[in-house]
């Protein structure tokens, strides 16, 4: 009984330990304990980069033109994939990786996640995850875009509990609204600064916007770089 005792706490502890190493990990991501269940909305604001999230659950028909852009241009994006997106798009999902830029995840399908139990949410992920690895040969990043943005402390935990950070907006460009180019790209630019991450999806309109947004982006003297690079970037010296 003494053994079994201590088994059962010192799994106690062990998962208190585990439960505090995540927290802190988030804590010391944020710069504040006030932060420690929230999702990264900006990169690093020290240095001069910005990011072009592209969240993809429909759209493809505007995806070989934005790749087009982003070529042109010498830019580099983010995107995020659902896996239901990618096993239906699956060329598509390999020419973005083939083209240099970053993917994420966005989950196996487009779901609400805020009241979602923590085993049918880390299989969201994971399920995800899997099947952007089996079109594109390349596990994602581990970055998790939650569908429709929706979070609480309990999802970005159980995303990090399977090694995810979860990732919003600094800037939302609302372009799955259609408005027009001109909306897009002012909106975006008015809230662009060091460290942002501006949320797009693949739209006519947006398609549109991106070269003036991207020249727009750089002349405020930013460097488009992917989420990953920007969240990793070192404060300016």
């Amino acid at each position: 009984m003494l053994v079994v005792k201590r088994k059962y706490f010192a799994a106690l502890a062990l998962s208190a330990a585990l439960w505090a190493l995540g927290a802190a990990n988030i804590v010391g991501m944020y710069g504040g304990s006030t932060a420690a269940c929230a999702p990264i909305h900006k990169g690093n604001t020290q240095s001069p980069c910005a990011s072009l999230i592209f969240n993809v659950d429909w759209g493809e028909e505007y995806i070989p033109q934005l790749l087009d852009i982003l070529k042109e241009k010498n830019a580099k994006a983010t995107f995020f994939p659902t896996g239901t997106w990618v096993e239906r798009n699956a060329e598509l999902a390999k020419k973005i990786v083939q083209e240099g830029h970053e993917v994420g995840n966005h989950g196996a399908s487009h779901l609400h996640v805020e009241t979602m139990p923590k085993d049918k949410l880390q299989s969201l992920i994971l399920k995800g995850e899997e099947r952007i690895q089996l079109a594109t040969g390349v596990k994602p990043s581990p970055l998790f875009a939650p569908p429709y943005g929706e979070w609480n402390d309990k999802t970005v935990l159980y995303a990090l509990e399977i090694g995810y950070q979860t990732v919003l907006w600094t800037v939302d460009t609302v372009d799955w609204r259609h408005p027009p180019p001109e909306t897009i790209w002012k909106r975006a630019l008015a809230g662009a600064g060091p460290g942002c991450l501006i949320l797009l999806h693949p739209t006519e309109n947006t398609v549109a916007a991106l070269p003036t947004l991207i020249d727009g982006l750089r002349e405020k003297g930013l460097m488009l770089v992917t989420v990953s690079e920007n969240i990793a970037r070192k404060p300016a010296q």
